[in-house]
């Protein structure tokens, strides 16, 4: 878990200097070790490494390949490395999954990219030719933003390095996008100039070649014990680590399945002194047999927070709860780097029920009403930007495919942005283990009625607890690591008051 850097100026205009402050940008994405180096072709690489897999200096980045032609800096963990490094035959010198994708790249090129399971956002450059390229994990679990203009490239993961070495300009259409959905449109940022480069994307050199499948509907038929050896052996897969590992818990259902199949023995938990699901999560822990630290926090305390991160991204965060996870995070023991959460489960299996409910059960979604059950905005916006992208995902499909599309697509990336900065921003590598291709294309497109129903949604992982003797987590109202202040009425007052915050903090008003 790191963050990367990348610059090609065809005019050879950026010195090493300027290129590593705007590195420097993005330090606390990796405490543990910095590289840089310049290179010919006007390339600059940058990488800030925090450690997780192979301690030693010698997985540093950037690395490069024992051929001699190629240079890596990556962000993310592959899951399947080892049983890469076996399929292709590959000859590694460390323990590292860097050096993996590196070695495997010169052995079947961009090809590699399908191959791997996990989270990644990274750059490769062909250090004889000048080629190079971009990917991007297939559901935007990692952070990775371009700037080209001018005969400059810029890839980076996060957008404040970028806006060191050029000038942007906010985006007006991404503010008032962000208060109806909480984020720009996919591929879009804050910044007219810089473009979220979309999940899945293989970049060669500037160019999109191609887009790895997000979710493809399985032919098995449906069986509730596979799927929970596939919750398993997931979950199994992401504790692959060489320091410690632990887990969030709410003591809702997700977090309980994570919590009751990790090997690790200690879990954490968090909330405001009078809004918190303490004592549900101590419960759960206790018949889990599980160590359980729990953090109480002032609304202060939670507001301070908040200002830290605005002030780290220098652009608006998404998510009220990304204080309390930054929080719950910092608290954690220096060698506890690795924590399973359990983002996805809601995508999955239809846990936003009540506008799940209202597509099954209801009339047509229209753009009406899908603002009236999602929008975090009182009153509709004018966004024709906005407008264009749903109608567009709503083309041909049902109300249910438009809403399993729409969590997925762009949902469930904004909550993997803000799960990933909260957790970095405190050295953190956050992991999550219902986020894999095998998991989602598993249930993508199932019957409705499998995940849902008239009183309950997450039907399948409801079986799960239920099989694990956990049934105070089915009774439980839905809340998660919630940071409703006290006071406000709605989600709307509540929303307001915290974009009201970050554009005082990054005096955008």
């Amino acid at each position: 878990m790191c963050g990367i850097l990348f610059s090609k100026d065809s005019k050879n205009r950026l010195d090493s200097y300027s290129f590593n402050q705007a590195l420097l940008k993005q330090s606390w994405r990796g405490p543990d070790a910095k590289g840089t180096s310049k290179e010919k072709f006007g390339v600059h690489l940058g990488h800030v490494r925090l450690s997780i897999l192979d301690l030693t200096s010698a997985s540093n980045q950037p690395m490069k390949s024992n051929c001699g032609r190629y240079k890596i800096i990556f962000n993310g963990e592959i899951y399947n490395h080892l049983h890469i490094r076996n399929k292709f035959k590959l000859n590694c010198s460390t323990e590292s999954d860097t050096e993996t994708i590196l070695e495997a790249f010169s052995s079947i090129g961009s090809k590699i990219f399908d191959e791997l399971e996990g989270m990644y956002a990274l750059v490769i450059f062909n250090i004889h030719n000048g080629d190079w390229w971009a990917a991007r994990d297939r559901f935007g679990i990692k952070p990775l933003f371009m700037f080209d203009s001018n005969g400059h490239t810029i890839i980076s993961s996060e957008t404040v390095s970028i806006r060191h070495l050029e000038n942007c300009n906010i985006s007006e259409q991404s503010l008032i996008e962000w208060q109806m959905i909480r984020r720009p449109i996919p591929g879009a940022t804050f910044f007219n100039e810089i473009s979220e480069v979309l999940p899945g994307s293989i970049i060669f050199n500037g160019k999109l070649q191609s887009v790895l499948s997000i979710a493809v509907p399985s032919k098995e038929m449906f069986d509730q014990q596979l799927l929970l050896e596939k919750i398993h052996q997931s979950i199994t897969s992401h504790e692959l680590s060489h320091v410690k590992n632990v887990c969030l818990l709410s003591g809702g259902i997700d977090s309980t399945i994570i919590t009751a199949f990790s090997s690790s023995k200690k879990a954490y938990t968090v909330g405001l002194e009078e809004n918190n699901e303490i004592l549900e999560a101590r419960s759960t822990a206790l018949e889990l047999s599980k160590n359980l630290k729990e953090i109480k926090l002032s609304e202060k305390t939670m507001i301070n927070a908040w200002k830290k991160l605005i002030d780290l991204r220098k652009e608006p965060l998404s998510v009220p709860n990304e204080g309390l996870i930054y929080l719950v995070c910092k608290s954690m023991e220096p060698n506890e780097k690795v924590v399973l959460t359990g983002e996805g489960a809601d995508e999955i299996f239809f846990g936003y029920d009540r506008i799940y409910r209202e597509a099954y059960l209801g009339d047509k979604m229209t753009l009406d009403k899908f603002y009236e059950f999602y929008s975090y905005s009182k009153s509709r916006l004018n966004s024709e930007r906005l407008d264009n992208f749903l109608n567009d995902l709503m083309k041909d499909k049902t109300n249910i495919d438009f809403l399993e599309d729409f969590f997925l697509q762009v949902h469930l990336s904004g909550l993997l942005r803000r799960m990933d900065m909260s957790s970095m921003a405190a050295s953190k590598e956050a992991r999550v283990p219902f986020v894999t291709k095998n998991l989602i294309d598993y249930m993508y497109r199932r019957p409705t009625g499998i995940k849902l129903n008239k009183d309950d949604s997450k039907i399948p992982l409801r079986e799960i607890c239920k099989n694990l003797g956990m049934f105070e987590p089915l009774k439980r109202k839905k809340v998660g690591f919630s940071s409703t202040i006290k006071g406000t009425k709605s989600r709307f007052e509540e929303y307001d008051f915290f974009r009201r915050l970050n554009m005082e903090v990054l005096e955008w008003l």
